[in-house]
């Protein structure tokens, strides 16, 4: 259904088009349990768009409100609401209301004054920023601070940027300059660091061994075949923080630290671009002993020393349902953004 933006008529045809939907599900319908506002680049919305898949997943297991907000070329706002549900395991309908603001010349679509009515009272609100991150702070971040307020948590991927090394940090500095701006209104989330956790969990467990924990300390160079750019910024700025490195001669891809003894290590990014479930190996080779490898395979075959395992990358609609599930603070992340952002590129 196409309106105008008014709260109240929307939400009269939101109402509608819910018991519509839900009316086969004879058990009753869950209750949202948080609101969802999209912000959408403009021209950001592929053919294929993975937006779509990643709201698909989380169908039929979180209930919620979805408010998405698009720049287009028109001269007025128009707005589309719909509705669907789909059981969970209790037979009950587990519904997305949907609401697609398109905002026109007029700007009423991107005034938050306009759909912050909208918004569920007493319960949560997420921003996802789903598009690239590259070019001004000012062409993103404008509509997600005029917001700010509104927001609980922001959710990004640092890994929708540029290919060159140096805009990996410069997404992280736009990130810490766009929370300090919001003045800590909200959280920052990233897909990137949760895409990346297989890195840091199977470089823990490959030094949670006796024999190889006192190693840390002489690390002289880490290697990351494959994984975005951003995945090699967020590893090796984690590195960093976890074992006290100091930047010596910070590069975006070549960078090299002072560990505790002020001896260097580099961390080398040696072929980027394709995603880590298409495939990585990590190298670490340290002072007078053997290398450790730690490799994985398209598929998710895991080699790490002499073990062998299976690892299942997530999806973006996984992610994105970790996500709605916490409003709590990352304070790992938050460190290891600091750091990162702390770099120049």
């Amino acid at each position: 259904m196409s309106s105008t933006l008014d709260p109240r008529s929307i939400e009269r045809e939101i109402a509608r088009i819910r018991e519509r939907e839900s009316n086969p599900y004879s058990s009753g319908v869950k209750t949202n349990l948080f609101t969802l506002v999209i912000f959408r680049r403009p021209g950001g919305e592929p053919a294929r768009d993975p937006l779509d898949a990643a709201l698909q997943d989380m169908l039929g297991r979180r209930p919620a409100r979805i408010i998405t907000i698009s720049r287009v070329e028109s001269a007025d706002t128009d707005v589309f609401v719909s509705g669907r549900c789909f059981p969970d395991r209790r037979n009950r309908g587990v519904c997305f209301e949907e609401v697609r603001i398109e905002s026109g010349n007029d700007g009423r679509g991107e005034d938050p004054g306009s759909w912050a009515p909208l918004l569920i009272r007493d319960l949560p609100v997420f921003a996802w920023w789903p598009d690239s991150l590259a070019g001004s702070d000012e062409a993103w971040q404008k509509p997600i601070l005029d917001a700010a307020s509104l927001i609980d948590k922001l959710v990004v991927d640092s890994a929708k940027t540029s290919s060159n090394e140096a805009n990996a940090f410069g997404t992280m500095r736009s990130l810490i300059t766009l929370r300090e701006k919001a003045n800590g209104a909200f959280f920052i989330s990233d897909f990137a660091w949760r895409r990346s956790r297989v890195l840091r969990e199977l470089t823990a467990r490959a030094f949670d061994q006796p024999g190889t924990r006192p190693l840390l300390g002489a690390v002289r160079s880490v290697t990351l075949d494959g994984g975005s750019r951003s995945d090699g910024v967020l590893f090796s700025s984690w590195l960093a923080t976890r074992l006290g490195w100091h930047s010596a001669d910070p590069g975006p891809s070549n960078g090299t630290y002072r560990d505790k003894s002020s001896k260097e290590v580099r961390f080398i990014h040696a072929t980027p671009g394709y995603p880590l479930s298409e495939g990585f190996r990590l190298r670490f080779s340290f002072e007078a002993q053997e290398e450790i490898t730690i490799g994985c395979t398209r598929g998710g075959c895991v080699s790490n020393g002499a073990e062998r395992g299976a690892y299942k990358f997530p999806s973006d609609g996984e992610i994105l349902l970790e996500e709605v599930d916490s409003v709590t603070r990352d304070p790992i992340y938050q460190e290891v953004l600091d750091r990162a952002g702390r770099v120049r590129g």
